[in-house]
């Protein structure tokens, strides 16, 4: 089975430098053009049998260029993603593909820090902003989600692809930062999250052997069962439009 998780475009709160969260942001005008560029370069990849995507607004925008240019597709409903959709089918070629939008794989809800910029929230909460700036131990952000949810979160999606997928199966995930670096820790199967370069569409591709995937034996020593194509690259972009936006701080 072949995963591709990919990162959104650049939006408008990467660009401003927001914790946007959980927030409504669309795509800048670079972020269409980085979209644009990936999906001619997913153009030849060959066709997934399935895409899943965040349902916020970055992520949604994202798959639409994607089904119009790499696809070639007529793109989403209107309002598609704003909530979690039901399953829409994408025909490609004779062939369909079914898309779904799933918080499971949505961005970390950053609570009362959503929408600002760090300075903003060290002039609405200096003393939250200090700690958390001098402490290097989890400090808990209020309405905010607690990295072990967004584990939890990344444990189950990846426990559905592989029970509800086969082996022939080829699947594309359009997600955030945050949550994807979860998914790669819950992929490679580390008890640790690891905090990862990536920039706007980065892609992570693996292909695995779902028959396999639980067994306690050689198998899972075996390298040629459990493959990694592209970690954090940029295959599709242009010389230095790949470059991670921002401080980490922001990514949310």
């Amino acid at each position: 089975m072949k995963v591709l998780l990919i990162r959104h475009g650049e939006s408008t709160g990467n660009q401003e430098g927001r914790m946007m969260g959980h927030g409504v942001d669309g795509l800048t005008a670079r972020g269409r053009t980085q979209v644009g560029q990936l999906a001619c370069w997913l153009r030849n990849q060959g066709s997934p049998t399935h895409i899943y995507t965040s349902p916020l607004q970055r992520a949604v925008e994202t798959l639409d260029i994607v089904l119009r240019v790499g696809v070639g597709s007529a793109g989403l409903p209107q309002d598609w993603g704003a909530a979690e959709a039901s399953p829409h089918l994408v025909e490609n070629g004779g062939q369909a593909i079914v898309v779904t939008a799933t918080a499971a794989i949505a961005e970390f809800q950053a609570g009362i820090f959503t929408g600002l910029t760090w300075s903003q929230a060290q002039a609405q909460y200096p003393d939250l902003c200090a700690a958390l700036e001098t402490n290097r131990d989890w400090i808990p952000i209020p309405e905010a989600e607690t990295p072990q949810a967004g584990r939890d979160r990344a444990q189950a999606f990846l426990q559905n692809l592989l029970t509800q997928h086969q082996d022939q199966d080829c699947l594309w995930v359009i997600s955030h930062q945050w949550i994807l670096e979860h998914l790669v820790a819950q992929v490679m199967g580390c008890d640790r999250t690891w905090q990862i370069p990536m920039a706007n569409t980065a892609l992570f591709e693996f292909e695995l052997d779902l028959g396999r995937w639980s067994q306690t034996d050689m198998a899972r020593h075996t390298s040629n069962l459990w493959q990694i194509r592209h970690f954090g690259t940029c295959p599709h972009l242009d010389a230095g439009a790949g470059r991670v936006t921002g401080d980490r701080s922001f990514e949310f």
